[in-house]
């Protein structure tokens, strides 16, 4: 086994946190993590059903992930998992984060709500997936309300295609989506560990790196000439 801290692994490595698998998808300058779970956990709603028994009143608009069933569950006994199973993450590894509740076209939406669990926002799918870090066989839901239905949410299809469901009525895969604290140490296998840019340059001295910097100018070598195609 080898070990390493969660900031010197490359986006996109997936490892065991304790209650399921995760995939890194960014490292921040403020000491911050952010995991998605590789696969999705579950099948469920976005909220609950509008009509509901007494004293209980309807939820106005399902897709405000504020009034959201799936958040209650997932800040609640999904979190509480991860101190059950006993492994490199615990509850209190996973930080309080912003998450914004704007609608798919860019409206205010719903605000901004805090939480530890979470679902990407469509912007987010949107920056991850351009960089092939989300592909998955599989529909499941975004935080991100639909901009012209109140009880429409935003989800990816299998293709990875962007759509709206009703909140309510569609059963679509969960990814919870969640800040750690990036200096956590991790025991993974061999094959699993990739470092990260960052973390490979950190190897070399300061003047190690002038100097190759330097060496390459000197051949002439520029980005990306070992992956241009000749055209002509």
């Amino acid at each position: 086994m080898v070990n390493a801290k969660i900031k010197d692994l490359a986006p996109g490595t997936v490892f065991n946190a304790g209650p399921i698998d995760v995939r890194i998808l960014e490292h921040f300058a403020n000491g911050r993590t952010l995991l998605i779970a590789d696969t999705c956990i579950a099948d469920r709603h976005f909220a609950d059903q509008p009509f509901k028994t007494r004293p209980e009143k309807p939820v106005p608009n399902p897709n405000d992930w504020r009034f959201s069933n799936l958040r209650k569950e997932l800040n609640t006994d999904f979190l509480e998992a991860f101190d059950q199973a006993e492994g490199p993450i615990r509850s209190a590894h996973i930080l309080t984060a912003d998450w914004d509740l704007a609608d798919h076209e860019g409206g205010a939406g719903y605000g901004v709500i805090q939480d530890k669990i979470a679902l990407l926002t469509e912007a987010m799918f949107r920056k991850y997936s351009e960089q092939d870090l989300l592909a998955l066989d599989d529909w499941w839901w975004l935080i991100t309300p639909n901009a012209a239905r109140s009880y429409h949410a935003r989800f990816v299809r299998a293709d990875g295609g962007l759509g709206s469901g009703g909140a309510y009525i569609g059963l679509f895969g969960v990814r919870p989506a969640f800040y750690v604290e990036s200096g956590i140490t991790l025991s993974l296998e061999p094959d699993q560990v990739e470092l990260s840019d960052s973390a490979l340059l950190a190897e070399f001295t300061s003047k190690q790196l002038v100097e190759e910097v330097l060496r390459r100018i000197a051949e002439g070598q520029e980005d990306g000439d070992d992956n241009e195609d000749e055209i002509w």
